[in-house]
Protein backbone atom coordinates (compact mmCIF):
# COMPACT_ATOMS: atom_id res chain seq x y z
CA UNK A 1 0.00 0.00 0.00
CA UNK A 2 1.50 3.25 -0.67
CA UNK A 3 0.97 6.71 0.56
CA UNK A 4 0.87 10.00 -0.41
CA UNK A 5 1.62 13.16 1.69
CA UNK A 6 1.47 16.46 -0.08
CA UNK A 7 2.34 19.81 1.87
CA UNK A 8 1.61 23.16 -0.03
CA UNK A 9 4.20 26.23 0.41
CA UNK A 10 5.00 27.62 3.56
CA UNK A 11 3.51 23.99 5.39
CA UNK A 12 5.21 21.10 6.64
CA UNK A 13 5.80 18.53 9.09
CA UNK A 14 8.25 19.07 11.83
CA UNK A 15 9.87 17.04 14.29
CA UNK A 16 11.23 18.38 16.84
CA UNK A 17 12.32 18.24 20.92
CA UNK A 18 14.36 20.98 23.29
CA UNK A 19 16.42 19.43 25.77
CA UNK A 20 19.03 21.09 28.26
CA UNK A 21 19.23 23.48 31.08
CA UNK A 22 20.02 27.11 31.15
CA UNK A 23 23.47 27.48 33.16
CA UNK A 24 25.13 31.20 33.84
CA UNK A 25 28.64 31.09 33.34
CA UNK A 26 31.22 33.40 35.37
CA UNK A 27 34.66 34.33 35.24
CA UNK A 28 36.56 32.51 32.39
CA UNK A 29 33.47 30.73 31.33
CA UNK A 30 31.14 34.18 30.61
CA UNK A 31 34.36 35.07 28.49
CA UNK A 32 34.82 32.02 26.79
CA UNK A 33 30.78 31.69 26.41
CA UNK A 34 30.76 35.09 25.23
CA UNK A 35 33.52 34.65 22.65
CA UNK A 36 31.37 31.54 21.24
CA UNK A 37 28.80 33.31 20.56
CA UNK A 38 30.61 36.45 18.73
CA UNK A 39 32.50 34.21 16.95
CA UNK A 40 31.84 33.98 12.85
CA UNK A 41 29.55 31.19 11.52
CA UNK A 42 31.92 28.45 9.17
CA UNK A 43 31.39 29.87 5.73
CA UNK A 44 28.86 27.02 4.40
CA UNK A 45 28.96 25.20 1.10
CA UNK A 46 26.10 25.20 -1.43
CA UNK A 47 25.93 21.98 -3.65
CA UNK A 48 23.84 22.47 -7.19
CA UNK A 49 22.66 19.00 -9.06
CA UNK A 50 20.91 18.84 -12.28
CA UNK A 51 21.41 19.91 -15.97
CA UNK A 52 23.94 22.32 -16.42
CA UNK A 53 24.71 22.91 -12.74
CA UNK A 54 28.25 22.08 -11.05
CA UNK A 55 27.27 18.30 -10.44
CA UNK A 56 25.19 16.00 -12.42
CA UNK A 57 24.17 13.14 -10.04
CA UNK A 58 22.84 13.46 -6.59
CA UNK A 59 25.33 10.71 -5.81
CA UNK A 60 28.04 13.69 -6.81
CA UNK A 61 27.25 15.25 -3.61
CA UNK A 62 29.64 14.72 -0.65
CA UNK A 63 26.94 13.75 1.73
CA UNK A 64 29.66 11.93 3.89
CA UNK A 65 30.88 15.44 5.02
CA UNK A 66 28.20 17.56 4.77
CA UNK A 67 28.32 20.22 7.78
CA UNK A 68 25.78 22.41 9.60
CA UNK A 69 24.89 25.78 6.97
CA UNK A 70 25.54 23.31 3.67
CA UNK A 71 22.34 23.66 1.43
CA UNK A 72 22.15 20.87 -1.43
CA UNK A 73 19.58 22.31 -4.28
CA UNK A 74 18.73 19.43 -6.71
CA UNK A 75 17.02 21.10 -9.62
CA UNK A 76 14.23 19.36 -11.87
CA UNK A 77 15.01 17.33 -14.24
CA UNK A 78 13.16 15.12 -17.08
CA UNK A 79 14.61 11.72 -15.81
CA UNK A 80 14.12 11.39 -11.93
CA UNK A 81 17.04 11.09 -10.01
CA UNK A 82 18.04 6.88 -9.30
CA UNK A 83 20.10 7.31 -5.83
CA UNK A 84 19.77 6.59 -2.72
CA UNK A 85 21.15 8.74 0.34
CA UNK A 86 21.69 9.00 3.74
CA UNK A 87 21.46 12.28 6.13
CA UNK A 88 23.66 12.05 9.37
CA UNK A 89 24.91 15.20 10.74
CA UNK A 90 24.16 17.13 13.59
CA UNK A 91 23.37 20.82 12.49
CA UNK A 92 21.68 23.67 14.40
CA UNK A 93 19.18 26.16 14.58
CA UNK A 94 21.14 28.94 13.27
CA UNK A 95 22.62 27.08 10.80
CA UNK A 96 20.35 23.56 9.74
CA UNK A 97 21.40 21.88 6.64
CA UNK A 98 18.78 21.96 3.62
CA UNK A 99 17.98 19.72 1.10
CA UNK A 100 15.72 21.73 -1.22
CA UNK A 101 14.10 20.61 -4.78
CA UNK A 102 14.46 23.23 -7.98
CA UNK A 103 11.02 22.91 -9.57
CA UNK A 104 10.82 23.99 -13.18
CA UNK A 105 8.94 26.33 -14.33
CA UNK A 106 5.73 24.21 -14.77
CA UNK A 107 5.93 23.20 -10.79
CA UNK A 108 6.84 20.18 -11.02
CA UNK A 109 8.87 18.65 -8.56
CA UNK A 110 12.50 16.85 -8.84
CA UNK A 111 12.08 13.08 -9.03
CA UNK A 112 14.22 10.74 -6.10
CA UNK A 113 13.09 7.38 -7.78
CA UNK A 114 14.08 4.08 -5.21
CA UNK A 115 13.45 1.84 -8.89
CA UNK A 116 17.23 0.70 -9.67
CA UNK A 117 18.78 3.57 -7.73
CA UNK A 118 22.47 3.39 -6.67
CA UNK A 119 23.89 4.95 -3.17
CA UNK A 120 27.38 7.06 -3.83
CA UNK A 121 30.38 4.78 -2.99
CA UNK A 122 31.25 7.41 0.20
CA UNK A 123 28.60 6.16 2.27
CA UNK A 124 28.10 3.17 4.41
CA UNK A 125 24.62 3.11 6.58
CA UNK A 126 22.60 0.13 7.99
CA UNK A 127 19.24 -0.91 6.69
CA UNK A 128 19.39 0.39 3.18
CA UNK A 129 16.41 -1.48 2.08
CA UNK A 130 14.12 0.97 4.25
CA UNK A 131 14.18 4.01 2.47
CA UNK A 132 15.14 5.84 -0.26
CA UNK A 133 16.57 9.10 1.58
CA UNK A 134 17.59 8.43 5.14
CA UNK A 135 17.83 10.77 8.48
CA UNK A 136 20.04 8.55 11.25
CA UNK A 137 22.48 6.36 12.39
CA UNK A 138 25.42 5.59 9.76
CA UNK A 139 28.97 4.48 9.81
CA UNK A 140 30.11 6.90 6.87
CA UNK A 141 29.51 9.62 7.53
CA UNK A 142 30.13 8.48 11.16
CA UNK A 143 27.32 9.15 13.27
CA UNK A 144 25.53 7.23 16.02
CA UNK A 145 23.70 8.05 19.19
CA UNK A 146 24.27 9.11 21.66
CA UNK A 147 26.95 10.82 20.50
CA UNK A 148 25.72 11.82 17.36
CA UNK A 149 22.18 12.61 16.17
CA UNK A 150 20.62 14.19 12.97
CA UNK A 151 19.47 17.63 13.49
CA UNK A 152 18.17 20.25 12.18
CA UNK A 153 17.49 19.03 9.10
CA UNK A 154 15.24 20.62 6.20
CA UNK A 155 14.15 18.53 3.33
CA UNK A 156 11.62 20.57 0.78
CA UNK A 157 10.08 20.56 -2.87
CA UNK A 158 10.73 17.00 -3.96
CA UNK A 159 8.86 14.04 -5.14
CA UNK A 160 10.39 10.91 -3.47
CA UNK A 161 9.12 7.30 -4.64
CA UNK A 162 9.56 3.90 -4.87
CA UNK A 163 10.90 2.28 -1.95
CA UNK A 164 8.89 -1.08 -2.01
CA UNK A 165 9.13 -4.38 -3.27
CA UNK A 166 9.94 -5.43 -6.00
CA UNK A 167 12.23 -2.85 -6.44
CA UNK A 168 15.79 -3.10 -5.86
CA UNK A 169 19.07 -0.75 -5.33
CA UNK A 170 22.37 -0.99 -5.37
CA UNK A 171 25.24 0.34 -3.03
CA UNK A 172 29.03 -0.18 -2.22
CA UNK A 173 28.29 -3.24 -0.46
CA UNK A 174 26.37 -5.08 -3.36
CA UNK A 175 22.72 -4.86 -4.28
CA UNK A 176 19.43 -5.67 -2.53
CA UNK A 177 15.78 -5.32 -2.50
CA UNK A 178 13.38 -3.08 -0.67
CA UNK A 179 11.51 -4.16 2.77
CA UNK A 180 7.92 -4.92 2.59
CA UNK A 181 7.75 -1.60 5.19
CA UNK A 182 10.28 0.67 3.24
CA UNK A 183 9.57 4.68 3.40
CA UNK A 184 10.24 7.09 0.87
CA UNK A 185 11.39 9.39 3.82
CA UNK A 186 12.77 7.15 6.77
CA UNK A 187 13.44 9.18 9.95
CA UNK A 188 15.43 6.70 12.19
CA UNK A 189 16.22 8.97 14.78
CA UNK A 190 16.70 12.98 14.62
CA UNK A 191 15.93 16.23 16.20
CA UNK A 192 13.97 18.96 14.56
CA UNK A 193 13.81 17.67 11.30
CA UNK A 194 11.25 19.42 9.02
CA UNK A 195 9.41 17.82 5.95
CA UNK A 196 8.05 20.96 3.55
CA UNK A 197 6.14 20.51 0.28
CA UNK A 198 7.30 17.19 -0.96
CA UNK A 199 5.28 14.35 -2.62
CA UNK A 200 6.42 10.96 -1.21
CA UNK A 201 4.34 8.10 -2.63
CA UNK A 202 4.81 4.76 -4.35
CA UNK A 203 6.11 3.12 -1.21
CA UNK A 204 5.71 0.13 1.76
CA UNK A 205 5.17 3.41 4.16
CA UNK A 206 5.55 7.24 2.59
CA UNK A 207 6.83 8.61 5.59
CA UNK A 208 8.55 6.48 8.82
Amino acid sequence: MSNTIRKPCGEGVHFGTTVGAALRPTGLLATLALAALTAPPARAATYDVGPGQPLAAVGDVPWESLAPGDEVRIHWRAEPYREKLVVAVQATEAQPVVIRGIPNESGELPVLDGQSATTRAALNFWNENRSVIKIGGSNTPDCDQPDCVPSWITLESLDVRSARPPYSFTSSRGGGSYADNAAAIHIEVGRNITIRSCRIHDSGNGLF
